[in-house]
């Protein structure tokens, strides 16, 4: 009987959670989702183990589908309605690109700096262009390869790397991979989207937001981060 019951009050919350799920703001569902969400079906499966009805799971899996495939686009709704940071802009530039960091929303768009698309932005390129644009980062400049791989990960997701084969994975041979040396101050405040004179306040709130966003665990690169990582590192010293 308690186990009756604990079944039809776990069905109930279901289809509550359910309802305001399908209502609620990106926001909200991004937050109860990111912590809630493991924790039901954690939930869920022990009620059904426990009850030797794993068999269900397949049919529960069915029904909730439709409702995780929102959680892909959750992430960037909740970009979009954090509070505005003034409209910043970092730019983190290598020989080929001069990649624009946008610290609102967190997309990456940038000016092409060398090579056949000179002059172009990013987001005005097919895949097929940008793909061409890797493959010669890949055999002269590493950094630029990292960036854009970064750019290509955040805006075409898995498509581009069915496209470019082997290069996708990092397995493209890099001839050069040329440094831009020590970092000066001015190219310090360019990459954290500041004015020269910004308060450590303001470098260490920057940095945050930046590092948050292109963090290799959150789509970013190991060359965004350490140059993030570098231009704080900098003004904070003197």
């Amino acid at each position: 009987m308690g186990a009756l019951i604990l079944g039809i009050g776990l069905l109930i919350g279901l289809i509550v959670f359910l309802k305001w799920y399908s209502t609620a703001s990106p926001e909200a569902l991004w937050k109860v989702l990111r912590w809630g969400g493991v924790t039901i079906a954690i939930v869920l499966g022990l009620f059904l183990l426990l009850r030797g009805g794993l068999q269900f799971l397949w049919i529960a899996a069915a029904f909730l589908l439709p409702w995780f495939l929102r959680l892909r686009g959750m992430r960037n709704w909740a970009r979009a309605a954090r509070p505005k940071a003034g409209g910043q802009s970092s730019t983190v530039r290598t020989r080929f690109v001069a990649m624009e960091l946008d610290h609102d929303t967190g997309e990456m768009d940038g000016e092409i700096l060398e090579g056949p698309y000179s002059g172009q932005r990013l987001s005005g390129l097919d895949i097929d262009s940008l793909i061409d644009l890797l493959h010669l980062a890949n055999r002269e400049d590493a950094q630029s390869a990292q960036v854009l791989q970064s750019y290509l990960d955040r805006m075409h997701g898995d498509l581009w790397r069915e496209r470019a084969g082997s290069a996708a994975n990092g397995d493209g041979e890099t001839h050069a991979a040329s440094g831009s040396g020590q970092m000066s101050r001015e190219e310090a405040f360019e990459v954290l989207g500041l004015a020269p004179g910004a308060s450590d306040a303001d470098i260490k709130a920057a940095h945050r937001r930046l590092i948050r966003e292109y963090h290799p665990d959150h789509g970013g690169s190991d060359y965004l981060a350490s140059k993030i990582n570098e231009a704080k590192d900098l003004l904070l010293k003197g």
